[in-house]
């Protein structure tokens, strides 16, 4: 059972397949707003409860986060990198293996599909249409799901 996460400055997003990486099956997904109105420390603890509560209910084998280096400000910064922190030490603690994805890793060989596969149709072919949350954003934390199936 693997979990990827999309975090941002807004929410983050997650995603938990089983199965294989040719026969995925998806367990779970969502998408939690950040709270409004924390000052820093507040959001850190807020991170670490909720990730903590995500990954004691899901007990996933492995983790892997989308880990984009842009347009870095305070907020993203703190909404951002200060989330995957909490998210690497929870994993340390809880000896669970966990690594990150970079967006240009996300191609189509990573998943033995031709160059040029639109991969957001892929992973929509695989675990079927599914209801909100279910764009782009979510269908590529998806795919890292399953990149480490």
């Amino acid at each position: 059972m693997t979990i990827a996460f999309t975090f941002s400055t807004n929410d983050f997003e997650y995603v938990v397949l089983t199965g294989t990486k040719a026969n995925p099956a998806l367990h779970s997904k969502g998408k939690i707003l950040l709270p409004a109105n924390h000052d820093i420390p507040q959001t850190v603890a807020w991170f670490e409860t909720e990730l903590e509560l995500l990954l004691n209910s899901i007990q996933p084998d492995k983790v892997s986060y989308r880990l984009t280096v842009m347009k870095v400000t305070n907020n993203y910064v703190s909404n951002v990198f200060y989330g995957q922190a909490i998210l690497n030490l929870q994993c340390h603690k809880k000896g669970i293996q966990i690594s990150h994805t970079s967006p240009s890793s996300i191609t189509a060989s990573k998943f033995n599909q031709p160059k040029g596969t639109n991969l957001s149709a892929y992973i929509e072919g695989l675990l079927g249409k599914q209801s909100a949350p279910w764009d782009k954003g979510i269908k590529d934390t998806a795919l890292i799901s399953l990149i480490n199936l």
